[in-house]
């Protein structure tokens, strides 16, 4: 039954010309979201490449294990060094404190672990 409409309205009289301004609203329609498809794509392969590029700049940046190593080769500390530090913190942190006996009773735990 369809195929005989289809067949009746071709044989018509009537001509039936297409709706130039629905055909030119749609094509445009088209294209516009072509463009959008498209900018979308574009948009995202971009902010994929600034996060990978700022993803490994952060990882090469942050990955300095050798600097901490030039900084400690560069520093030798003799018995004597150590010492002078060790008494200068210790004078340091019994001003500063609020409880000597504390800071007393730690500098002495950890004169015992020392000697161990």
């Amino acid at each position: 039954m369809i195929i005989e409409k289809q067949i009746r309205n071709i044989f018509s009289d009537e001509t039936i010309s297409p709706d130039a301004d629905k055909f030119l609203d749609k094509l445009h329609t088209t294209r516009e979201q072509r463009a959008r498809r498209t900018q979308i794509i574009t948009y995202g392969a971009s902010a994929l490449v600034v996060v990978l590029l700022v993803g490994l700049i952060a990882i090469t940046q942050l990955n300095n294990n050798g600097v901490e190593d030039q900084y400690y080769s560069d520093i030798e500390m003799n018995d004597e060094m150590f010492d002078e530090y060790y008494d200068e913190m210790m004078v340091y942190l019994v001003e500063e404190s609020d409880d000597i006996w504390s800071t007393m009773e730690f500098f002495y735990e950890i004169e015992n672990e020392t000697e161990e």
